[in-house]
Formats: C-alpha cells, structure tokens, sequence
C-alpha cells in the first residue's frame, strides 16, 4: 500500500484519555499509517491500557527514556523523584506482552526512506533538541551519519517545533501555525509534534502532527480530552499529585 498520509505523535506517558482523543480525531484525518516517538509510559497511571491501544491500532514506533527505564529500573535512578516514582508504578502494572512490545521498539526508525523517526537525539534517548545549539549538533550529526536523510521526527521535550537547516548552513525555528507547513526539497527539518499526554508549552490539549507526503507539508493538531479523568486516574493510584494538577496546566 502506498502511504501519502502519516500521522505521527510522541510522550503518550500512560495517558490513555489523551491518546483515545487523539484517535478520535485521526479516524477523521484519512492517514495511512500512525507512528510514535517513545515515552510510551511513564507520568500517568494507564501504561497498559496504552500499550493494549497501541497493539490493537497497530502503531509503531522507536523507544523513550522512560520506556528503557521501565524496562531496567536501574536506568531509573537518574530520574527526577515524580519520574522515578511513576517509573516503579508503571513496572508493577506491565505483563509480559506489554513488556514484550517495549523491548521490541527500535532505537530510531527509517521511514519510506527518507523520514527518520527518533526519540531523543540521535545519540541518546536522553538527550534533548532543544535549542539551536542542540539542533545543530542533531543537523551535524545527520549530515555525518546519514546524509540521505533531510527530515527527522524526534520527542522527548515535550513542546512542539520545527527546526530548519538551509543550504547555507543557517538554522532557525520556524514559526507553528495551524496551516501546512511546507518542506522545502532544498532544506533539512527536525521536527517535533509536541506531547499527547504531559504538554509542556502550557496549552493543556493533546498534540500530534499529520505529514502529507505527496505535498510534503506537516501539519499540527491539537485535541481537547477529558483531563478530570485522567487526574482522577492519577490520584487513585496514588502517584504524585503534581502529576495531576500539572496535566491541566500543560506543563
């Protein structure tokens, strides 16, 4: 099947009111296929009803920082302490097959050959993109490493952006419309969909983005869910309770 249409979202963290509203709006948007990129757990108190949505939805994609830890606690103890709290909650939740489809995630993903799919930087799950200095560093690297990629989708900073590399060298961060944004064939683009289910960019909604290929435009979505329930979630399962309260503040 020849895919025009992608949707593409990252840092579910556990939150499966934020990721069923997200779907909802997708089964409007007529994609081909829809990818992840990591942090899949982690934060929220749903790690395997989103790990079961995944599967059934057939979603794919690359590995978190807190998906790995979630795996090897060990890997854990360099988390913040409402990281590493929600980290132990989420092992005692995960059986075999949703530990099975953790394990199975890739480091990075190349796509139609020509879109790269990662979750952090290209060096490190735990690594951000989110300066210039750091998007350099990612275009630098692409350019070294694999300089038939132009166009990267990455995570972890939970904030939407797009970050551009002209043919001169020169970088800068494009301004987010609700519009297509287009994708010059003679510039390279490292971009992020934001979070579905921890913002951070203080807009509480859950945030995706929709590539059109054959146009080669990326669009950015964001969709109201019901954030009282996933609170409610939160709190009865005795996780942080900043952890709550942050989701409606989207930071």
């Amino acid at each position: 099947m020849t895919v025009a249409r992608l949707a593409i979202f990252s840092d579910v963290h556990a939150n499966l009111e934020a990721l069923e509203a997200v779907f909802r709006d997708l089964d409007h948007q007529h994609v081909d296929r829809v990818l992840h990129l990591g942090d899949v757990v982690g934060y929220n108190a749903s790690p395997c009803e989103v790990i079961d949505l995944l599967m059934e939805r057939n979603v794919h994609g690359v590995q978190g920082n807190h998906d790995v830890a979630a795996l090897d606690l060990d890997l854990a103890e360099g988390f913040n302490m409402l990281a590493y709290h929600a980290i132990l909650y989420t092992r005692q939740q995960l059986d075999a097959h949703h530990v099975e489809y953790l394990s199975g995630l890739p480091f990075s993903l190349l796509l139609e050959g020509q879109f790269l799919l990662f979750h952090g930087s290209l060096e490190s799950v735990n690594t951000y993109i989110a300066n210039m200095y750091q998007a350099k560093r990612a275009f630098n690297f692409m350019r070294r490493q694999l300089p038939f990629v132009r166009i990267a989708f990455f995570g972890h900073t939970h904030v939407p952006k797009v970050w551009s590399r002209n043919s001169q060298g020169k970088i800068r961060a494009l301004p987010l419309t609700k519009e297509p944004i287009i994708l010059r064939s003679d510039e390279m683009y490292l971009i992020n969909p934001g979070s579905v289910g921890q913002p951070r960019q203080k807009d509480s909604r859950a945030h995706y983005l929709i590539v059109d290929i054959d146009a080669m435009t990326v669009q950015f979505r964001s969709v109201e869910y019901n954030i009282t329930l996933a609170q409610a979630k939160i709190l009865r399962a005795k996780l942080p309770e900043f952890l709550a309260t942050r989701l409606a503040e989207g930071i």
